[in-house]
């Protein structure tokens, strides 16, 4: 059975547009979060006419806060303009959000799945469909790159590692067949892997606590998206663990759940300004 991976779509539905053709292909898909748009121009163009000295940092304190009524307006019409793309796939879709998603986004993903069978919102939360079980959390730790909790998807250590026992308290109550697949679907990826090495900061950017729940857990996939530079995968204690890349930069990836094999694509797209601002990340910290 294969299926399609993506993630940090932020906003960047021509490339989802025309994926859609070669995901038809496919018998499901898989989203890891960071689906609505982050980059507002006209945010942009308001604090520089404002006198605001822009930075990765300071556009992430202005849209979350001084902006935050008009980004939020903004996000809300991206996560619609998702769902209806997705909808044309006649095919299943399970995705989460991630740490740049607004609570308003989360509440859209929420009320809107609930009017299609084909759409499976996992905010933190499980599913089971066909022969898959599917564990879906979209929460990310603290960030250590920039100031901490500064995106509305983050939580703290102790919160997650919560909400992590809580699925597991719930995953007792599936009563599973040998021949289940065992999914989990994360914005943020686990430590020290091939899904969540930072290049140009020389340092692993993933999460111990979602690490140690995959251990506890012995996922046979987990699909993960957040560190935009690692597209890849690996086999881990028998954990097949995929970071499909960055669908902003034109990546993303398909998997084959019956014989394991992971094939990391990218889709020939012209360089817009949205992709040149998140190719610039080395830059703008």
């Amino acid at each position: 059975m294969k299926i399609a991976i993506v993630g940090d779509i932020h906003g960047s539905f021509n490339n989802l547009r025309r994926l859609l053709p070669r995901i038809k292909k496919t018998k499901a898909l898989f989203v890891t979060g960071d689906i609505a748009n982050t980059i507002s121009y006209p945010l942009i163009v308001k604090s520089i006419l404002e006198g605001q000295t822009i930075s990765r940092e300071k556009y992430t304190d202005l849209v979350y806060g001084k902006y935050k009524e008009k980004f939020t307006e903004f996000q809300i019409k991206s996560a619609m303009k998702f769902l209806k793309l997705v909808s044309k796939l006649e095919l299943p879709v399970f995705f989460t959000h991630g740490n740049s998603d607004a609570k308003e986004v989360r509440e859209v993903f929420i009320s809107q799945s609930k009017d299609n069978a084909n759409l499976h919102y996992l905010e933190n939360s499980i599913v089971k469909y066909d022969d898959m079980l599917i564990v879906g959390y979209g929460y990310c730790s603290p960030a250590v790159y920039r100031k901490a909790l500064q995106t509305p998807g983050e939580k703290k250590e102790d919160e997650i590692v919560k909400d992590l026992e809580n699925l597991e308290s719930q995953l007792t109550n599936f009563k599973l067949k040998s021949n289940y697949t065992k999914i989990g679907l994360f914005h943020e990826p686990p430590y020290n892997t091939k899904t969540d090495y930072i290049p140009h900061s020389k340092i692993h950017g993933g999460s111990q606590s979602i690490l140690n729940h995959i251990n506890r857990v012995k996922y046979n996939f987990i699909f993960t998206g957040h560190v935009h530079e690692s597209q890849g995968y690996e086999n881990k204690n028998g954990t097949i663990m995929i970071n499909p890349g960055a669908l902003v930069n034109a990546q993303w990836s398909i998997a084959d759940l019956e014989k394991g094999n992971v094939h990391l694509n990218k889709l020939f797209s012209p360089l817009s300004m949205k992709r040149l601002i998140y190719n610039s990340r080395t830059r703008f910290k």
